[in-house]
């Protein structure tokens, strides 16, 4: 669907049923929400309904670049150790044999999410039936990520910070960040031709946005304005009680 349930702001499993049986679908979860727990609550939620969600989770992906812009070789042994085992925890935890997307969560420096282990990391899970599809996420230096990922041609799913205003103030660290919205819908476009699956997210975190002189400013035009921009195929749009259910389930009809 154009709009998708990110679970990271809730534990209630009734809000996911209810988000699931109004339209939203694709749920969107990670290894580090709650510590692991917000994917035990959507595993219970999805055991008996698997074959009607897509599953997207996250894992963290620690390689630290040396000095000299090398990586040590027991880091990365180190990485992928810790990688594996948080695939088979979201596996776990999720009740589910296989995971239709796995992202690297919060992606900052493209030699990273390039090194040659981790792609091939997430090409044996694809192989083994682990995962569907693979990408990464990222907060900040998303244009640079995007740039890297349209040149290398390999992550197949990819999720940034998207809005009308160009920038968000994050609702649990108050942080502040934004981005150069031209360069980044350049690449975004680029990116959806070449087939790569587009996902929004923060797209409210801009605050409510009027469409047209004599609309009211409101989340769920912002959601609106994010699919007239045509630049995503779906949104992990969190929310954390019923009524914010109803009034993004409006943006599906």
């Amino acid at each position: 669907p154009p709009v998708g349930f990110g679970a990271s702001r809730t534990m209630e499993p009734s809000l996911v049923n209810a988000a699931i049986d109004a339209g939203f679908y694709f749920l969107d979860t990670g290894r580090s929400y709650s510590r692991g727990k917000n994917e035990v609550m959507v595993g219970e939620v999805i055991a008996s309904r698997r074959k009607d969600v897509v599953i997207q989770s996250k894992l963290r992906v620690r390689l630290q670049n040396q000095e000299d812009g090398s990586f040590a070789s027991e880091d990365v042994k180190k990485t992928l150790d810790d990688m594996n085992a948080s695939m088979d925890a979201s596996l776990k935890a999720l009740q589910t044999d296989y995971i239709d997307i796995m992202l690297i969560h919060g992606a900052t420096d493209p030699k990273v999410i390039y090194h040659e282990s981790v792609m091939g990391f997430f090409e044996a899970a694809k192989k083994e039936g682990k995962i569907r599809a693979y990408g990464f996420s990222s907060h900040t230096n998303q244009v640079e990520l995007l740039r890297a990922s349209n040149e290398k041609k390999f992550y197949e799913v990819i999720m940034v910070p998207y809005n009308h205003k160009g920038s968000y103030i994050h609702m649990n660290s108050g942080g502040y960040s934004e981005w150069d919205q031209p360069a980044l819908e350049v690449q975004m476009d680029i990116a959806k031709k070449r087939g790569v699956g587009m996902i929004a997210m923060k797209t409210c975190s801009g605050g409510p946005c009027a469409l047209g002189e004599k609309t009211e400013q409101s989340f769920e035009n912002s959601l609106r304005w994010v699919l007239a921009q045509d630049k995503v195929h779906t949104m992990a749009v969190a929310m954390g009680n019923f009524e914010q259910i109803e009034e993004n389930s409006r943006v599906l009809s």
